[in-house]
């Protein structure tokens, strides 16, 4: 039988050491101080932000004219209908 759970602890052993190198490594030889890091961050968080913002203004304006495009359709089949009620009570009352 193989020890299973041996070998789960040996990956997750490997796994935390090469994160932390990596981390330390990155840290080490970053070109930025830790504000600068954190000014990009927030300045992308912020240029993102600002940019979903816009794709949402622009979906609700797109929204709104497909409404009111729709609802010009939906009251011209009104009216049609109409027209054909009033005809069909014209021809039944001759």
């Amino acid at each position: 039988m193989r020890n299973n759970g041996g070998e789960i602890v040996s990956f997750f052993a490997g796994m935390v050491i090469g994160l932390t190198v990596g981390s330390l490594i990155t840290l080490l030889t970053t070109p930025y101080t830790g504000k600068e890091v954190r000014g990009k961050i927030a300045k992308r968080g912020k240029d993102t932000l600002k940019r979903l913002r816009e794709i949402k203004d622009q979906l609700e304006r797109e929204i709104e004219e497909k409404g009111r495009g729709l609802k010009g359709e939906a009251a011209e089949k009104v009216s049609e209908l109409r027209k054909k009620v009033d005809e069909l009570f014209a021809n039944l009352e001759k």
